[in-house]
């Protein structure tokens, strides 16, 4: 497993050493600075407020494949025929295809000062059904809301409040000019964090983990790539180059409570840029970056454990907008500790009940319906993506993104290796406007099924692995 882990980490880097390579200027929405963008007004003169939003209403479909070939006790076998939930469209997770309005986010912005900018500020909010709401058990919630003191725009600026944390591209590109419909599965597993009631009822599950029935009260939130905290940052030109720094001290836990374990998280980034020209999120760079999160989680029932993450990245653009114009990034991630294995299928209170007394039934209903937490530090996994697009004209681009995530690569018999071909088009319909179209080619691997000395949970474990489908999304971004 180490040896595929450098080997990733090589492809990636070597993709970023590529593409970096292959010309000069770039002009990329994807390549701005977004510490400037998201945590600052604009210099000069700013107004008071500024009213803006977007609206991503989508479609989304999947193969719908069902389960078969499921062995063992009734409760288990009565799941042959059932969609899991990797099948269903979320957050809901009641059907294989669904019109949905995945975001819906309206804010406000300005300068409390506006003829110096010492002091700018920044609120959003969520209308949208997605993680952030859903999680949340209500509508609309409040995404971002902080403070920015520019002290000293030479050398440090603060932010205080609800915002996002200093980490991979993913987490800091800007959502209306992110370029697929869904994110890499390394981040919707690994650092889009669910957050865990610190007092759920958990179970030991023989393995290093921990089960406990997913619920609204259970799972108290999602992290959305935000915390409450503050942020220390700046950049600084020195001649074409551009280096950025973001640090943040935070609480680590749902973006609509306080902390809940006594302990800090940490964030980092560093990052270079060469800029050729332009500004703004069009402006013609290349970059590279490393990032970090260090944190601890709490069960009551089992004790505090460490949380880490890092990662490193790069990206390359040029002419984007203009016919033969592309745009290339690639990320690896590393994490250890505190890593969340989603149950294949819903669990269901009624029907838990009807296999009470028999431990068989329910302990094979529970290990395809609970949630399962790995908190020791000695559970690993790692993830990558590499992607691109290249305009066939000035407002058709077409993509293609290849991102795998392998979790608890640690324990043979619990991998989990997940693999996807995401291929895209784009079309702009006005500057702020657009349709973003993509079939996810979606796999699911038990790299290591001899390791499941079980002949019926080898048989159940490959079965469901099996039938894992592909997705199609169609979702329209409206800026205004």
């Amino acid at each position: 497993m180490k040896n595929i882990s450098k080997t990733v980490f090589v492809k990636s880097v070597l993709a970023v050493a590529i593409a970096t390579s292959m010309g000069l200027a770039a002009q990329s929405a994807e390549a701005a600075n977004w510490l400037q963008l998201y945590n600052t007004s604009p210099p000069g003169v700013s107004t008071p407020a500024k009213v803006w939003g977007f609206v991503q209403p989508d479609y989304a479909t999947t193969t719908g494949n069902t389960v078969s070939g499921l062995q063992g006790p009734a409760s288990v076998r009565a799941f042959n025929g059932v969609a899991p939930n990797f099948n269903l469209i979320g957050p809901n997770l009641s059907s294989t295809n669904s019109f949905n309005l995945l975001r819906g986010r309206i804010g406000v912005r300005g300068s409390l000062s506006p003829l110096d900018n010492k002091v700018d500020y920044f609120v959003l909010t969520e209308f949208g059904n997605n993680g952030m709401t859903y999680f949340a058990g209500q509508h609309p919630v409040i995404s971002d809301a902080f403070v920015t003191w520019n002290t000293d725009p030479k050398l440090v600026r603060f932010s205080l409040g609800l915002q996002k944390v200093p980490g991979s591209w993913e987490s800091r590109v800007g959502i209306n000019t992110l370029p697929f419909v869904n994110y890499s599965t390394a981040s919707l597993q690994n650092t889009l964090e669910r957050f865990i009631n610190p007092n759920v009822s958990v179970s030991s599950a023989g393995n290093g983990g921990y089960q406990f029935i997913p619920s609204s009260s259970n799972v108290t939130g999602y992290g959305s790539y935000r915390d409450i905290g503050l942020k220390v940052f700046n950049w600084f030109d020195r001649g074409p180059w551009e280096y950025a720094y973001a640090f943040m001290v935070g609480n680590g836990g749902p973006i609509t409570a306080t902390n809940n374990n006594n302990g800090m998280d940490t964030y980092g980034m560093l990052r270079a840029s060469y800029i050729f020209s332009g500004k703004g999120p069009y402006r013609n760079d290349a970059g590279v970056w490393v990032w970090f999160h260090n944190g601890q989680r709490k069960i009551q029932q089992i004790g505090t454990y460490k949380l880490n993450r890092w990662g490193v990245g790069g990206e390359y653009g040029r002419h984007q907008r203009q016919a033969g114009g592309y745009i290339m990034h690639a990320g690896y991630m590393q994490a250890s500790g505190w890593i969340l294995a989603p149950a294949p299928f819903q669990y269901d209170a009624n029907t838990a009940a009807g296999y009470t007394g028999q431990p068989q039934a329910l302990g094979g209903y529970n290990n395809l319906t609970q949630w399962t937490i790995y908190p020791g530090s000695n559970n690993k996994a790692w993830g990558a993506y590499v992607q691109g697009g290249y305009y066939v004209t000035h407002n058709v681009q077409l993509e293609l993104r290849y991102d795998q995530y392998n979790r608890l690569t640690n324990n043979a018999a619990l991998q989990r290796d997940f693999k996807t071909w995401t291929v895209g088009a784009q079309y702009f319909l006005t500057k702020n406007t657009r349709l973003t179209l993509n079939y996810a080619i979606q796999k699911l691997d038990v790299p290591h099924a001899s390791a499941i000395t079980n002949a019926v949970q080898r048989n159940n474990a490959q079965a469901i692995a099996n039938s894992m489908g592909n997705r199609i999304d169609l979702e329209l971004t409206a800026v205004f």
